[in-house]
């Protein structure tokens, strides 16, 4: 029941299956989707006025 992660950007057939790339049992969309936001905050966060 494993679930396949990735930072990306992938390039598929070199260091991911494009089969598990755009699978069933990957959350790699989720997981870039959740890290811009987070890097959104922070950036905000460095430019902030203090």
């Amino acid at each position: 029941d494993a679930i396949a992660l990735h930072c990306l950007p992938a390039h598929p057939g070199e260091e991911i299956t494009a089969e598990l790339l755009y699978g069933k049992r990957q959350r790699i969309w989720d997981q870039a989707e959740n890290r811009r936001h987070a890097q959104k905050a922070l950036l905000e966060w460095l430019l902030a006025d203090r």
